[in-house]
């Protein structure tokens, strides 16, 4: 009997999602650095609020939403 390939990481064999995912987060944080560089145009605190926001999407999504796969709990101890 065959055993399966173990991965040797979470995302192995994601190729494209994992791609996607790095583009719409790269996307979300240089539109944050590009809303920081709108101030004279709309305000500081516009501004500040707009890029503040889509800096903080772009780490926490990957972080916190998506996550990690093997976050449970051991059942072996």
């Amino acid at each position: 009997m065959a055993t399966p390939k173990q991965r040797s990481h979470s995302g192995e064999g994601h190729l494209v999602s994992n791609i996607i995912t790095f583009a719409l987060m790269m996307v979300l944080f240089l539109g944050s650095l590009v809303a920081f560089g709108l101030e004279p145009e709309i305000g500081a605190i516009p501004a500040f609020g707009i890029g503040l926001a889509l800096f903080t999407l772009s780490f926490f999504i990957p972080k916190q939403i998506i996550g990690r796969s093997d976050s449970h709990k051991d059942l072996a101890s």
